[in-house]
Order: C-alpha cells, then sequence, then structure tokens
C-alpha cells in the first residue's frame, strides 16, 4: 500500500511540474500556451484569472519569488511577481483588465552598463 501511494505521489509531481513547464519563454518568464503578444514585454492570457494564478503559483513558488497585490482605485485584481535573482526580467505584474481579461507585463532586468568608448 505505502508503495503505491509514494508511486502515485511521485507521478502527482511530475506531472504538476511539467504543467508548470508547458508554454513558452519571453525574456526569460515562463508564460502558458495560449498567451498572445499584445506589446512590447504585455502579453494577454488565455486562461481566467484563478488559473493563471494556479500557473504562476507553479511555475514560481512564492518562497523563492515573492509576491504581493497591487493597490489601485479601480476593482482591478493585480499581483507583482519579483525576481530577486535579477537577470533577464526584474518581476511580472498579473492583472485582470476590464471583462475578464488577463493581462501580463514583464518589467524587463536592468542591463549590464555599457563599456566606455575608448
Amino acid at each position: 500500500m505505502k508503495a503505491n501511494f509514494a508511486a502515485l505521489l511521485a507521478l502527482l509531481m511530475v506531472g504538476s511540474a511539467a504543467h508548470a513547464a508547458e508554454g513558452f519563454k519571453a525574456r526569460g518568464f515562463s508564460l502558458p500556451d495560449g498567451a498572445v503578444k499584445i506589446d512590447e514585454d504585455r502579453y494577454r492570457l488565455s486562461q481566467p484569472w484563478d488559473e493563471a494564478i494556479k500557473f504562476y503559483r507553479r511555475a514560481y513558488p512564492a518562497a523563492k519569488y515573492p509576491r504581493h497585490n497591487l493597490r489601485s482605485q479601480s476593482p482591478v485584481r493585480a499581483v507583482h511577481i519579483e525576481n530577486p535573482g535579477g537577470g533577464e526580467w526584474d518581476g511580472v505584474n498579473l492583472y485582470e483588465a476590464s471583462r475578464g481579461e488577463v493581462r501580463l507585463y514583464i518589467l524587463p532586468g536592468k542591463e549590464a552598463p555599457k563599456a566606455p568608448a575608448k
């Protein structure tokens, strides 16, 4: 019985890791299948808000990628995911736009300073 439970648990872990890895990357940040580029570093996701949040909880665990809710005067739900390691992206703003559309903005990482011309 223990062996069956362990095998099932291992299968679920592999399945959830594969699910989080699906899609493609922009600036090194994972986007789910169905995401559409609408502007520079801006994407529209095909998933509803709750599914997008679940995807990013799996892909970018809060223990490694801190997050906080963004506040605004409008009733828009928005979350900021921070990339403490830096790199190609410093953070991401995930928000629900009008009509339930879920959008994402990737905050570009800081580029290395250019060497002075001699």
